[in-house]
């Protein structure tokens, strides 16, 4: 069983007090857990099931609906690419190509890839469309002429 830290535990306990009902506190809690470990994996759903009586269905369902929760280790610099339609108009789906072609030199070169891309549905910054998030790092107007540029700032 997952052993949260004492401050961990603190914080998750005032989150269900302020709340009117456990299932209302999930977000917050989900978001302290992530800060401490990085991830959420089923180990920390069932700690929140056993030691809070927080239903660990719910919470999975919560976990795999929102893009903002990591269900396993991130790798270094997790890429977030806008896949909306304002993206897509703009060449979203080019300039993913050219990201998972950079990411796939990594294979060729026998080095551990630092880098994970997922599309999102939305990052909020249509004016700048294509967007995407490196890290908390953000670029607008990513095209197909600058995206290798901007990844390999984190090639190190």
């Amino acid at each position: 069983m997952m052993i949260f830290s004492e401050a961990l535990k603190e914080k998750i306990r005032s989150y269900l007090e302020r709340y009117e009902t456990k299932r209302s506190a999930i977000l917050p809690v989900l978001h302290e857990i992530q800060k401490e470990f990085t991830y959420i994996d089923d180990e920390h759903i069932l700690t929140l099931e056993k030691d809070f009586g927080l239903n660990r269905v719910h919470v999975r369902e919560v976990v795999t609906f929102y893009s903002a929760y990591l269900t396993e280790k991130p790798k270094k610099f997790r890429i977030l690419f806008c896949d909306s339609v304002s993206c897509h108009i703009e060449g979203t789906q080019k300039v993913m190509a050219k990201i998972e072609d950079f990411m796939s030199s990594y294979k060729k070169k026998e080095k551990e890839l630092p880098f994970s891309l997922e599309g999102v549905p939305c990052l909020g910054v249509c004016g700048g469309a294509p967007a995407m998030f490196v890290n908390e790092d953000r670029y607008l107007n990513v095209s197909c002429d600058n995206v290798e540029a901007i990844l390999k700032k984190y090639d190190h």
